[in-house]
């Protein structure tokens, strides 16, 4: 933050009630954000990451029916209540002009500009005005950034993480001054972080615990001031929490606990030297240098409860390597994934990394080139974690869909499910084009058939690169015919052997490569029975995740108002 001009500093001197806070140059910060994540959105590099896919096909479902609550494409048909709506429903409103696929370009670029600004709001709580805008100008460069949006394409992750720094910035303020205002912005804040991304929530608790702490030992709050509002916040943020998803808590409460699907950020990183360079390495890069520099930041008092969130986000983010999940979860903790918790510990790191980059520039000799240095490393290793699904391809080739497509809506064709081997994310792409029902899909929290659920298989289209898979798959086949699915469609030679041995016929190779083969065992697939709803559940579901978001942006107007009122 620049020093005001020496005339102003002698006129605030003077006259104190006049005085006015310079502020940092938000939009200088925005423009760099939009600079840096503008060319890899632009190029779609999200095309070959995991899951971008996957929440494309959630926002084309809203777009075809907004208040609909059951999806027949997966499954044969499962209740989109599995997953909260908000991000998918803003992909599917920007849709209506300009298409799913621009829609998420769009979303996904607003929030990685949107990022650094919530971070430094959230950091100005932690370090002073100046290094928490020299920090925040790190989180575009921040690899673990990059790897979420372009390689593992988690939007809703990025824009949960993003609203829940604002809520915390607002909750900070509200511990320190009891304005009810920054109270009910930050509820609004984590309200909409949940309705974002239900992982998100496995941050919240320790997040809000660190800030509170912060509150305490700075010296800002008095302990009884600071259980006397963050008591009553805490309950009605929790009730709003709750109301604003609820159809989500009232499906989750039925589940039971699938079998566990193996994911690599569950390995330890010391034995599988594979999953430490997809979830470690690319996730720091060159943060882990400036880890040693930031521990007397840690240590000091004023910062000690965020230094602890960081710890503990970044064991939390070794997965296996620990036993800190497994005592944490117990046997839940085979069924969560741990990169977000690397991501969440490299955005709690910044705001030591910026202090430590100010003071080394001022105080160390060649400091401009150091941190010059320290910049274009993270760069570099940014740009590498965004292009990492192109270096290292985990996903085959984008294939051409269209006589996927015009074979699925013939006429014959079109009453049988079908499924897919070796095309990866690609066949949630293939949903997107088509209404043909799959019995397989790539939410498997979601999928409601016990055979499925038991299976130890994740989507039934990659079973060849999970252990066992082609053994657990063959198992599965039989069940198939049962469900309807007359239709496979082949983008891998090792799935040919398993479907000759049960009694597939190839029926003909498709335009693009694809070879379409035909179980003529298969029974005629029934429709499967929705699940009773409350009445209320799609009305809510449609409107309350987008009114909180709404209620949150517009605080600060109602504030402005309010006060020239």
């Amino acid at each position: 933050m620049d020093a005001p001009l020496p005339f102003v500093h002698n006129f605030q001197r003077a006259h104190p009630q006049w005085k006015c806070k310079t502020k940092p140059s938000s939009w200088k910060l925005a423009a760099f954000a939009l600079a840096v994540a503008w060319p890899l959105v632009a190029s779609a590099r999200y095309r070959r990451s995991y899951d971008a896919w996957i929440h494309m096909f959630f926002a084309d479902h809203y777009r075809q029916g907004w208040w609909d609550l059951w999806e027949p494409r997966w499954y044969g048909g499962f209740p989109v209540v599995a997953y909260p709506p908000l991000v998918h429903q803003l992909i599917a409103f920007f849709s209506f002009p300009a298409g799913v696929e621009a829609a998420w370009a769009l979303v996904l670029l607003s929030t990685l500009v949107a990022l650094p600004l919530a971070f430094r709001a959230f950091a100005q709580h932690i370090i002073r005005p100046q290094a928490a805008q020299r920090a925040a100008f790190l989180i575009p460069l921040l690899p673990s950034i990059h790897l979420a949006a372009h390689t593992f394409g988690q939007l809703p992750t990025l824009f949960g993480l993003m609203a829940a720094l604002w809520g915390l910035a607002d909750l900070a303020d509200f511990l320190k001054s009891g304005r009810r205002m920054k109270g009910l912005r930050a509820a609004l804040w984590m309200a909409v972080a949940a309705a974002a991304h239900h992982g998100t929530l496995l941050l919240l608790p320790w997040a809000v615990a660190a800030i509170s702490l912060q509150q305490v030992w700075g010296a800002r709050a008095s302990g009884v001031d600071l259980l006397r509002r963050l008591i009553p916040w805490g309950l009605s943020t929790l009730l709003g929490i709750g109301g604003v998803i609820w159809p989500f808590w009232e499906w989750g409460l039925s589940q039971t606990m699938q079998h566990p699907i193996d994911h690599a950020s569950r390995h330890s990183f010391l034995h599988d030297p594979q999953a430490m360079e997809l979830f470690f390495w690319p996730m720091y890069g060159p943060l882990l240098l400036a880890i040693p520099a930031c521990l007397p930041g840690f240590l000091r008092r004023r910062r000690r409860a965020i230094g602890g969130l960081f710890v503990f986000c970044f064991v939390m983010g070794l997965g296996g390597t620990t036993p800190l999940p497994r005592w944490l979860y117990g046997s839940g903790w085979e069924w969560l994934t741990y990169d977000r918790f690397a991501l969440w510990a490299t955005v709690t790191l910044s705001p030591f990394v910026g202090a430590w980059m100010l003071v080394t520039e001022r105080r160390v000799p060649y400091g401009k080139l150091v941190r010059m240095g320290g910049v274009l490393a993270m760069a570099l290793t940014a740009l590498y974690a965004g292009q990492l699904a192109s270096l290292k391809p985990t996903q085959p080739p984008l294939l051409d869909l269209r006589p996927l497509i015009a074979f699925l809506e013939q006429e014959d064709v079109r009453p049988w499910r079908y499924v897919t081997f070796g095309f990866g994310d690609q066949m949630a792409r293939l949903s997107l084009h088509t209404r043909a029902e799959t019995m397989d899909g790539s939410y498997h929290t979601a999928r409601p058939w016990p055979m499925l659920r038991e299976s130890g298989l994740g989507s039934l289209d990659t079973a060849y690169w999970l252990p066992d898979g082609m053994e657990r798959l063959e198992r599965l086949l039989g069940w198939l015919g049962d469900m309807g699915v007359r239709w496979a469609f082949v983008n891998h030679p090792a799935y040919v052997p398993l479907l000759v041995r049960h009694g597939w016929r190839l029926q003909r190779v498709l335009a693009n490569g694809v070879e379409a083969w035909e179980n003529p065992g298969a029974r005629t697939p029934e429709p499967s029975p929705r699940p009773p709803a409350h009445p209320l559940a799609a009305a809510s579901w449609g409107l309350l995740p987008g009114l909180s978001l709404i209620g949150a942006m517009s605080c600060p107007a109602l504030k402005r108002r309010a006060e020239f009122a």
